[in-house]
């Protein structure tokens, strides 16, 4: 077998027809993480004069002039079988040893198995053990099956499929989401699809989630995926007119009902028993129109400071073959309580599914589902796999140990950050 180096129109001629094709595994990706400080090569694996497999490598120098590589989303071979993973493994450690390379770095979306939103196993992969036998005997370190975000990329998604007709996807949706999202577009959560790149007010609201990403790096996936239209930004906003106007509409509602409970609780020709239910639901009534008052009060000074629209949250996706990822959504934590992720989650479905999309990829879920308190996760699962989301399992992490020596020093110098 012979490796060679390939353009990146070679590159994403092969790449994008292969089965684990990602959009990590692109020559848009590889422009896009230069922005963020990496730099990038392509090569081919060739046997008996054809391509056989591929990989966007990403690396960087991390003691003197030793590197590390990092094949995100894995290689693009075949991964059950032997001969194809023992030469390309002999090859690539023969090739890069003599660059300075102290590990290479793979975590391909190979599923081990699907789970419904309670965690139970709908399908479980008949070759997942068998690919990992032949990863170890090649002397791929397996990470672990671990359940929340200890890797470079998450373990286990949330995909929500997108074929069905739009009334079955929504029929599915749990009963108490659509409750959620019902009040949270009363309350005037809209969702803005942005066409301009406005980078710098997403990044505003992605930074609250990740410190760590720079801005370039939104500059640079957007620059590189928007020349195929491959990538959204979405502005999620309250519009505060929307608000003011529902709140006084439900206020009044139930003013006139109220006031209507409270003329029959002094009618003493109802028998005390109906009374007594009357009694109740004028309790019920109290509340509900203290609880509307409220967010009259609150929308009303909320539009004083913010005429028209207050921009609460951020979010943007990227395309790729017949599904759409959602990369990162992040809102301010003082309007959690309009529950913006719910609609957003939902205009995402409407939109990708008018537009003929196979499926939505909502990303991180964590992989304790019984396990009542996830700490700073708890909604995570909760929001996520309520829109009857099917959680894929992929196989996990891999190192491939080069010179063992520069593999521990970087180890040690990772766990003391």
């Amino acid at each position: 077998m012979k490796i060679v180096a390939l353009s990146k129109e070679e590159f994403d001629a092969f790449a994008y027809k292969h089965k684990y094709s990602t959009y990590y595994q692109t020559s848009a990706y590889a422009e896009a993480s230069r922005y963020d400080g990496l730099d990038t090569f392509y090569i081919g694996f060739v046997e008996g004069g054809s391509l056989i497999g591929v990989t966007l490598f990403l690396h960087k120098t991390f003691y003197l002039y030793y590197k590390y590589a990092y094949a995100p989303r894995g290689f693009l071979i075949d991964y059950t079988n032997p001969k194809v993973v023992r030469n390309v493994t002999m090859g690539l450690i023969d090739l890069l040893k003599k660059q300075h390379y102290a590990f290479i770095k793979i975590d391909p979306p190979i599923i081990c198995s699907e789970k419904d939103r309670y965690g139970n196993v709908i399908y479980f992969s008949n070759t997942i053990n068998d690919i990992l036998k032949i990863l170890k005997q090649n002397n791929y370190i397996h990470r672990g099956f671990n359940k929340y975000f200890e890797n470079y990329k998450p373990r286990l998604v949330a995909f929500v499929n997108l074929q069905n007709d739009i009334k079955t996807i929504y029929a599915k949706i749990d009963n108490k989401s659509k409750k959620i999202i019902k009040a949270s577009e009363e309350e005037g959560v809209e969702i803005y699809h942005d066409p301009t790149g406005n980078i710098q007010e997403l990044y505003r609201f992605t930074t609250l989630k990740n410190k760590n990403r720079k801005r370039r790096y939104y500059q640079g996936l957007y620059n590189s995926f928007s020349v195929n239209n491959a990538i959204d930004i979405f502005f999620v906003n309250v519009n505060t007119d929307k608000y003011i106007s529902n709140m006084k509409k439900k206020y009044d509602e139930e003013l006139n009902e109220n006031e209507e409970l409270a003329s029959l609780v002094q009618d003493i020709s109802i028998p005390d028993q109906e009374r007594q239910i009357i009694i109740n639901k004028k309790i019920a009534s109290d509340e509900s129109l203290n609880r509307y008052k409220n967010e009259l009060i609150y929308s009303t000074n909320l539009s004083k400071s913010n005429p028209d629209f207050i921009t609460i949250g951020a979010a943007f996706t990227i395309k790729h073959n017949n599904g759409v990822e959602l990369i990162i959504d992040s809102y301010l934590d003082e309007y959690l309580k309009f529950n913006p992720r719910y609609v957003l989650i939902w205009e995402l479905i409407k939109k990708y599914k008018n537009e003929g999309f196979m499926y939505l990829n909502l990303n991180a879920v964590v992989g304790d589902f019984n396990k009542e308190d996830l700490g700073k996760y708890n909604t995570l699962n909760d929001i996520k796999l309520s829109f009857n989301s099917t959680v894929m399992e992929y196989i996990g992490e891999f190192d491939l140990v080069i010179n063992e020596h520069m593999y521990n020093k970087f180890k040690n110098s990772i766990e003391k950050k």
